[in-house]
């Protein structure tokens, strides 16, 4: 079974984001307590403060701090801000300004947020990004270690053949130095900070090796993890209580296997305490196979997570917005009724993307306490939805499901449109439920089209533009997912599909 001392929902907390949306001025111990009380009252279970991009947010003994290079009383032209889009620099300084504010007051953030976690009864957990290469593009930037800039000049990143995009500039994690250019980190990070456990970021920025390396990098990896593993035990007979370690990798899991982060060998290994599946950054993923993942952890004691993305994107390159309530509402519903432990909460920023107003007063506290429990979010409203694995193996072709175009093959399938979409529980007679699909310009005629869920067919209530509603008998759904059959007169083009169904009555 799973260890009873994790429990979620997990809110990671983003190494910058504190900063940016504070000025210098509001740079205090109580405002960081005031920050975790307001996300203990909301519900959450643990918090997941990150401490590192490139370089450490306070000051640590082995990695340069933020603030190095930053001079805040020079130009906006010195070294470390030239090379920034000149919109940026106001916000980019407020940010260096705070962070240094807050040490030079000799204020610890995570040590601060840490302790108040304790206070309020929420899991006290630090990540530490294993390869973030924000800026990379940059030949300068306050966000570029020199550890960094020593690699890319001695070209002994990921993909420098090809450098032609920030996934070429990532660390190369079979390289010796990296390793312990980060185990330092780690290392120090259980050493000041008493944690109830650390979390290994392998997902920024996804790619740790050089293309075909991947399977033998993993295995350096690996070891690697295992060296960590020891270091919590240290930490844990020190601090007289467990220490557990953590891991985000890819949602697939043999997609994490095949990009050398084979969670699931880690699980059976027993080296690992949380095993969290997420996407990348473009996307929500509204189809992370749960049971799969179950089926494959089963017998090890790991806490297993589904993190969400801030980001809801249906169709790669396509329109995308900030994920509204409803859809976070269906897809935490999805991940508890699929059979995952807890879900996990990534770049839910209240301040620093604007969710606290774009969702409406009270929408934030509300939605992150209803992610604790089942019931509790499968009584709200919920939107489910059709978006796209965004991290694939390098090699592996893409499979997404949106934008699809009725190509009229007789193979393997009749011609038309099937879509298959997770949804969760089954919902109680009477919740009205309402099926959206929007059509790519030139829109087919609304009579010369039939649209199916679960063999049944559905009435079309309303055909604005592209943007066509169905209505939905509640109780023609099923448990866990539904299958939505389109038939067309041509070569038609879906781009979006979503199924809301109301908060209980």
């Amino acid at each position: 079974m799973p260890d009873a001392s994790i429990k979620g929902p997990l809110f990671n907390q983003d190494s910058t984001d504190f900063f940016y949306a504070r000025t210098p001025d509001q740079m205090s111990a109580a405002e960081i307590h005031a920050y975790i009380d307001r996300l203990a009252r909301a519900g959450i279970g643990a918090f997941v403060s990150c401490g590192n991009a490139m370089k450490a947010n306070f000051i640590s003994d082995v990695w340069e701090c933020e603030w190095s290079g930053y001079d805040p009383a020079g130009p906006d032209d010195q070294p470390v801000l030239r090379h920034l889009p000149k919109a940026s620099i106001p916000a980019t300084r407020n940010r260096l300004d705070a962070v240094k504010r807050l040490a030079d007051q000799g204020v610890d953030f995570h040590r601060e947020a840490m302790a108040r976690c304790r206070h309020n009864g929420v899991g006290a957990w630090m990540t530490v990004r294993m390869n973030d290469v924000h800026g990379c593009m940059d030949e300068d930037g306050p966000l570029l270690s020199q550890f960094f800039r020593e690699q890319r000049a001695a070209r002994q990143l990921r993909a420098m053949h090809r450098d032609r995009y920030w996934m070429d500039r990532t660390l190369d994690w079979e390289r010796p130095e990296v390793q312990e250019h980060y185990f330092k980190f780690v290392c120090e990070v259980l050493n000041r900070y008493d944690l109830d456990g650390i979390e290994l970021d392998w997902m920024r920025f996804v790619v740790h090796f050089r293309p075909g390396r991947e399977l033998e990098g993993g295995k350096a990896l690996t070891a690697w993890i295992r060296r960590v593993r020891a270091e919590c035990t240290k930490s844990a007979e020190r601090r007289g209580h467990p220490v557990h370690l953590g891991v985000r990798v890819p949602t697939r899991p043999e997609v994490a296997r095949r990009i050398g982060l084979d969670g699931v060998a880690w699980a059976r290994e027993g080296i690992i305490d949380l095993l969290t599946a997420t996407p990348f950054w473009a996307t929500v993923d509204f189809d992370v196979p749960v049971a799969e993942w179950k089926r494959l952890l089963a017998g090890t004691k790991v806490h297993f997570a589904v993190s969400a993305e801030v980001r809801y994107q249906p169709a790669p390159e396509g329109p995308w917005s900030m994920i509204s309530p409803g859809l976070l509402g269906g897809l935490g519903a999805t991940i508890l009724h699929g059979g995952a432990d807890s879900v996990y909460l990534f770049n839910m920023f209240p301040a620093g993307h604007g969710l606290d107003e774009l969702w409406g007063p009270g929408n934030f506290d509300g939605i992150l306490g209803a992610l604790g429990s089942l019931d509790r979010v499968a009584a709200r409203e919920r939107i489910h939805a059709i978006t796209y694995h965004d991290v694939r193996a390098p090699g592996e072709p893409p499979g997404n499901a949106l934008p699809a175009t009725d190509l009229k093959w007789d193979q393997p399938s009749p011609g038309g449109f099937s879509f298959r979409i997770q949804t969760g529980p089954k919902p109680e007679t009477g919740r009205i439920c309402v099926l959206t699909i929007e059509w790519a310009e030139p829109v087919p005629s609304s009579g010369a089209v039939c649209t199916y869920l679960n063999a049944r067919k559905l009435e079309l209530v309303d055909a604005t533009k592209g943007v066509w509603r169905y209505a939905v008998p509640a109780e023609i759904l099923e448990d866990e997912a539904q299958v939505i059959d389109i038939e067309t007169p041509g070569r038609d083009t879906v781009i979006r599909v979503e199924l809301q169904i109301a908060a209980r009555p």
